[in-house]
């Protein structure tokens, strides 16, 4: 009898390893020596670069899903975390100010993330708004920052401060617990209106404390979520923190750190725009009384060049096109009024001042309150035409996902990039008066449009000193006055024409450029027609110099650029939501449960130039050769 049973446990034992994933090859390599492996899927600092595009090397959330279901089937534990600037950057999230984002993170799988700074963009309601969203989802989730008080309600402003979770096996049990922190000084990092009425801890005397609590309540492995400047200061300023999953440097990190009573913690951080997979394989071994016996950390961070061929997960694609179907009467809802034709043409934005060049920087003064605006004439990629303007038409005019920031620059800075700026609108006109493209310099686009300073030139003097006046504000600037300036996000990196910038703080962060300028035209026509008929830049000519030279900007017959559309989906291999039956989820203030599928739950939203022939031809000549110069150029 005992023989017919040892060769019916033998029998079985075969079955479930032929049949691949029944049992797992991580739980029968555990029982000899009761080892857990653990895999900590991460990513951060997406800026809502949730859609593929090979083009700049982003994998896309369907990757991620897919990659997370793979390492599901080889582990005892599986995660997928993110460090926060999610909700916020590219138009796919910021048109339904996250909601669509949200749902996608849920559809993904995702188990908890933090907060950034961009995440809080939309203001606290709406943040709040979001993280309800992801919780009427049928899955596990946690949205956690628990050094973020709201003092009206004495509490965290988010529902949970902890996400944990409790497997057992025959070897052993094992209890791992979840925590997050913001940084404090990236308030300021976002408008204050967004965060008003909160407070915020500080985040390393709220991390010690949170990780020794958990270590007092048997958690074997303590895992923290930040967003932070500094990450691996932090980590070493904590102990009992075993991982840190980072966010917001947007610098590649896997260190061991150690801590203050001798520990070691790991901290980890992705790049940024989801151009790489996190991956933190864990292996933990307990003795006999289910304490951690030896415990390892490696990051196994998946390039763009490997997962390019991960095969992205067909339910996700399947829900990104229905949501770009529901996106659609969003983009064609008018957010505005134009009072006329203004100007974004390719050729007459980088050659001078047009009025939709006006029109934006003019919008990042409303927004921000700056004494001068910039925009870098490659940030603008589209005209709009008189009347009604759409949530398209804003889009086509800023469409890279840029958001606005300020920066102080003295006024010696300001004139020093005035003047760099007007060689490069010199180089412009020549290669425009030549009529060929490639005369155009590499950094056409580099020429800066203003608003809020008026400055006076002439291009006759020496390369550095043709400004002649300027003034901010209608007041004669001063060369060592600090001034407030707003410009986007991708100019103030600019430290190759500019360096000027190099070294220089943020001192505040915006919402989207698009969104911006889309507030910008809900303005009063007379309103908008004074700010696009102000000359800023103003060109010096003497009472007897005949009006021969370079001509003021026309009104181009081109219709307005349409943004590209994603390129076509790679095909993708189906994958199951697999969810050991023995793994226990709870948080603090509330009890989660998984479900075994994750449902694809939609919401509800709330939501003419004729051209010859001829020119249609020329302008597709155009821009065969635009396309064939790279992005940084372009912008």
């Amino acid at each position: 009898m005992k023989t017919i049973c040892k060769k019916l446990i033998s029998l079985l034992l075969g079955v479930c390893l032929l049949l691949g994933g029944m049992i797992s090859v991580s739980a029968i390599d555990a029982k000899a020596g009761g080892t857990f492996h653990i895999s900590v899927v991460h990513t951060n600092d997406i800026h809502g670069n949730i859609l593929a595009d090979d083009e700049n090397q982003v994998l896309g959330l369907a990757r991620v899903k897919t990659f997370y279901e793979r390492q599901k089937k080889g582990n005892d534990l599986t995660f997928l975390f993110d460090a926060g600037d999610y909700f916020h950057g590219q138009s796919f999230a910021t048109v339904d100010q996250g909601k669509a984002a949200a749902e996608l993170m849920g559809a993904c799988g995702y188990t908890a993330m933090t907060v950034g700074n961009h995440d809080w963009n939309y203001g606290k309601d709406r943040l709040k708004e979001l993280e309800s969203l992801l919780k009427e989802e049928k899955f596990m989730f946690a949205m956690l920052a628990g050094n973020v008080i709201n003092p009206l309600e004495n509490n965290t402003f988010f529902k949970n401060k902890t996400y944990t979770v409790s497997l057992e096996r025959p070897y052993g049990k094992m209890k791992v617990a979840i925590f997050g922190v913001f940084d404090p000084r990236l308030v300021s990092a976002t408008a204050p209106e967004n965060t008003d009425g909160l407070w915020f801890e500080d985040m390393q005397d709220y991390a010690q404390e949170r990780a020794n609590s958990l270590k007092q309540q048997g958690y074997q492995i303590v895992i923290c979520l930040t967003h932070c400047i500094d990450p691996v200061a932090l980590a070493s300023s904590v102990d009992n923190v075993d991982l840190w999953v980072a966010g917001h440097d947007h610098k590649q990190i896997a260190q061991t750190v150690t801590t203050p009573n001798g520990g070691k913690s790991y901290v980890v951080e992705n790049t940024s725009n989801l151009n790489t997979i996190g991956n933190v394989e864990i292996e933990c071994t307990l003795d006999a009384n289910g304490n951690v016996a030896s415990l390892s950390m490696e990051e196994k961070t998946v390039s763009y060049e490997e997962g390019f061929y991960i095969p992205e997960h067909p339910d996700m694609l399947s829900r990104i096109e229905e949501i770009k179907a529901e996106q659609a009467p969003l983009l064609e809802k008018v957010v505005g009024y134009s009072p006329e034709y203004l100007d974004g043409s390719w050729e007459n934005i980088r050659i001078g001042e047009t009025g939709l060049a006006r029109a934006v920087t003019n919008a990042y003064l409303l927004e921000t309150g700056a004494d001068v605006a910039m925009e870098n004439a490659g940030g603008i990629r589209s005209s709009i035409t008189k009347g009604d303007v759409t949530y398209q038409d804003v889009l086509n005019v800023s469409p890279f996902g840029n958001y606005v920031v300020t920066l102080h620059l003295t006024g010696e800075e300001l004139l020093s990039m005035m003047e760099r700026s007007l060689e490069i609108m010199r180089q412009n006109q020549a290669a425009n008066l030549s009529g060929d493209y490639d005369a155009w310099p590499q950094n056409s686009g580099n020429l800066l449009q203003i608003a809020g300073m008026q400055i006076t030139y002439d291009m006759e003097k020496p390369n550095g000193s043709r400004i002649l006046s300027a003034t901010v504000g209608g007041q004669k600037l001063v060369a060592d006055k600090e001034y407030t300036v707003a410009m986007n996000n991708y100019l103030a990196t600019d430290t190759v024409d500019y360096p000027e910038l190099t070294g220089k703080s943020m001192v505040c962060e915006y919402g989207a450029c698009v969104d911006i300028l889309a507030v910008y035209f809900q303005l009063e026509s007379d309103e908008i027609l004074q700010d696009i008929k102000t000359k800023n830049l103003v060109a010096f000519r003497s009472e007897s110099e005949e009006d021969n030279g370079v001509p003021e900007p026309v009104t181009p017959v081109t219709p307005p650029m349409v943004v590209p559309e994603n390129p076509t989906q790679l095909p993708v291999q189906n994958s199951t939501h697999n969810i050991p039956t023995n793994t226990q989820v709870q948080s603090e203030n509330v009890t989660l449960q998984k479900s075994p599928e994750i449902p694809n739950t939609g919401f509800d939203f709330d939501a003419s130039v004729p051209i010859s022939f001829a020119c249609a031809l020329s302008v597709f000549s155009l821009l065969l050769k635009r396309k064939s110069r790279g992005k940084e150029t372009e912008k």
